[in-house]
């Protein structure tokens, strides 16, 4: 048998039901597989199909698509072909590439450094540059025939056809995007210069939560505690540990070791001290409520079902379930936009700050004995933190003034 007949691959994943259901999900990749004996070893060699049809969007068309190549290769095969005989063109001595050559390449080797989330964010941005690039005539053109000017165009006119212009930090990411692979071809020496690193940065002010006053944390405390005591539960972790929403969702039972207390957590930095939480008497109490020993060790802490349980979907959408929980409770409450759950990792930051300072710490060796405790890089990146929420404020210089006015 020179070659095996072509099966398709779909991936799956859970739905909310637990049942598994074809996906189309970023980075799960449908394709025709099928092995092929090596003329010259013998060896019976796998090789797979995708041939574009990952960029059909819904899960009928992507079906109906998978069907069609399957046909298609197993025609292919009959009529003699072999994946053998086929000698492409060599990658190194290749002297020209098309935009979309060129872009595909820089994808997929940004594919292979970017986390799942990332690539998952980036899809939907790299997706609208490709349709202008298509829509001008030069996905097929020449990657160097693509100037300072086209990507300027194309930034300055982002929504603009739904007559809804995006905001300066929408778009800085597309630039920022738009660089990154632009960088690989660099890299790659496939073009010799990243013009859309000269091309400027628009001034933009990105929001951020507000820290509540106590009298509101008293107000939230009592709300939760009636009408949503699993979500108190996930802000106390934010609060006494300094957790990131996101790092909460990322918890294991088996993260936490109450012998150490300690907590271990995958956080966004590489530094190994700042993945591992001091386990407060606050977060020990909160983890007794839990009767986490009933449960599989290798299990989420907070998901979902509201226990302890197997959550098997991505980083993004576990801090997204969160957030439209509170986004409830801000409801109810009144509470704007400039809040959210980060609101209360800034006021346990001012709360904490502002008790060194009365226990007669210098700012300095305030600042000094908070670093390990918000994980932050340096007393700089710890300094803009307290500026930004409004905890590191000068002493009374009332008396300072000789002005009288």
């Amino acid at each position: 048998m020179r070659y095996s007949k072509p099966k398709i691959f779909i991936p799956k994943s859970k739905n909310k039901k637990g049942d598994l259901k074809p996906t189309t999900a970023v980075g799960k990749y449908w394709y025709v597989k099928y092995s092929y004996r090596n003329p010259k070893t013998g060896v019976m060699e796998v090789f797979r199909v995708k041939e574009g049809i990952n960029r059909v969007q819904t899960i009928k068309e992507r079906t109906r698509a998978i069907k069609c190549l399957r046909i298609a290769v197993q025609q292919f095969l009959e009529m003699g072909y072999s994946p053998f005989e086929y000698i492409p063109e060599n990658v190194i001595e290749k002297k020209t590439w098309t935009t979309k050559e060129a872009l595909e390449l820089a994808l997929e080797e940004k594919q292979k450094v970017w986390s799942v989330s990332t690539i998952k964010i980036n899809h939907f941005p790299v997706n609208v540059f490709i349709r202008y690039l298509e829509t001008s005539n030069l996905y097929h053109k020449d990657i160097k025939d693509i100037t300072k000017r086209h990507i300027i165009i194309f930034l300055n006119n982002l929504g603009k056809d739904k007559n809804k212009p995006v905001n300066p930090t929408t778009r800085n990411t597309y630039r920022k995007i738009i660089s990154s692979l632009f960088n690989q071809l660099v890299a790659d020496d496939i073009i010799s210069k990243n013009f859309v690193e000269s091309i400027p940065k628009l001034a933009a002010k990105p929001k951020k939560n507000i820290p509540f006053r106590k009298k509101e944390m008293e107000t939230i405390k009592e709300h939760l505690l009636e009408h949503d005591p699993y979500l108190y539960l996930f802000i106390k972790f934010v609060m006494y540990g300094f957790f990131r929403p996101v790092e909460v969702c990322r918890i294991k039972i088996k993260d936490i070791n109450i012998d150490r207390n300690t907590i271990s957590v995958k956080s966004k930095t590489e530094d190994a001290t700042a993945n591992t939480v001091f386990l407060t008497k606050q977060l020990k109490e909160t983890i007794a409520e839990m009767d986490i020993h009933k449960f599989d060790s290798d299990f989420y802490l907070f998901t979902s079902k509201l226990e302890p349980s197997n959550w098997l979907v991505d980083d993004t959408i576990k801090r997204t379930y969160f957030g439209r929980r509170f986004a409830k409770v801000k409801k109810e409450l009144k509470f704007d936009e400039n809040y959210g759950i980060y609101s209360f990792r800034h006021t346990a930051a001012i709360d904490i700050f502002t008790t060194y300072k009365e226990q007669g710490l210098t700012d300095l060796e305030a600042k000094h004995k908070m670093l390990p405790i918000t994980r932050h890089k340096s007393i700089d990146s710890l300094n803009k933190y307290l500026r930004d929420i409004g905890a590191s404020l000068p002493k009374d210089y009332s008396d300072d003034y000789s002005l009288d006015f």
